[in-house]
């Protein structure tokens, strides 16, 4: 076997133990909401489930730093294929979230340092929401808003996710009781990603979406996706956000 093959071998051996502990995580929130794990036995798992994780995606990040890179993702292609495949508001709101949700370790809205706990949750969290797991993705951004106040600071990118991701379950379970009051505590969390980043263009289009195709409020939205299109959204999304946005202004008027 050639080196690049035991190499991409190994990251795959890697990448199923990440998931195993991902689920792992996602198994003990459930088991100790349900009060089977008391609150010690919860914070030893958790923690050492946390930094197994941690370990886990620096081996896989300095695996794939040895393997021939590839050319960088064309969004700009992915959007334009997506848009003509599928419609509606939510679908508007997931392509923004991929475009957006991959930020190199410079361009980290926190300024995480590589390694940094907060940051190696985030990015299993945006992995977890690009598969579809928004239950598991909307824990782990929970996670990094925890970790981060017990530091005594605020992280915009993880409140604006988990904010989002809470607004996803919840249009997927429209009929629970308690869905308004989660959608309200959705806005909320992404209200206050804006407030902590005010150039921040992610909570802006997701609270217009939210107010537009999820409240059906178009006037409400109005506000959220001018500040969207204000805050220099990517160019492979611009065209996108322009088209939202004025699909929001003819229901406005």
């Amino acid at each position: 076997m050639t080196p690049s093959g035991r190499q991409l071998d190994r990251l795959a051996e890697l990448e199923e133990e990440r998931r195993y502990l991902l689920r792992s995580l996602t198994d003990l929130e459930e088991e100790h909401e349900a009060g089977d794990v008391d609150d010690l036995d919860y914070r030893t798992l958790r923690d050492a489930y946390t930094v197994r994780a941690a370990d886990v995606l620096r081996q896989i990040e300095a695996g794939r730093g040895e393997l021939p890179q590839r050319a960088p993702r064309r969004w700009g292609r992915l959007v334009a294929v997506t848009a003509a495949v599928v419609v509606g508001s939510v679908a508007v709101g997931l392509i923004l979230a991929g475009a957006w949700g991959e930020r190199s370790a410079g361009q980290e809205i926190t300024g995480l340092t590589p390694g940094d706990e907060s940051r190696i949750l985030l990015t299993n969290a945006r992995d977890a929401m690009g598969q579809g797991d928004f239950q598991l993705a909307n824990s782990l951004f929970g996670r990094v808003i925890e970790m981060e106040r017990d530091r005594g600071r605020e992280n915009a990118e993880a409140l604006a996710y988990f904010g989002w991701t809470l607004a996803l379950l919840t249009r997927q379970n429209p009929d629970d009781p308690n869905a308004a009051d989660r959608l309200d505590a959705a806005r909320l969390a992404l209200g206050q990603a804006a407030e902590i980043e005010p150039d921040y263009a992610d909570p802006q289009c997701f609270l217009a979406i939210i107010e537009f195709q999820f409240r059906d409020d178009a006037e409400a939205a109005l506000p959220h996706i001018e500040k969207c299109e204000a805050s220099n959204p990517p160019a492979e999304v611009r065209s996108l956000v322009s088209n939202f946005a004025d699909q929001i202004r003819a229901a406005a008027s």
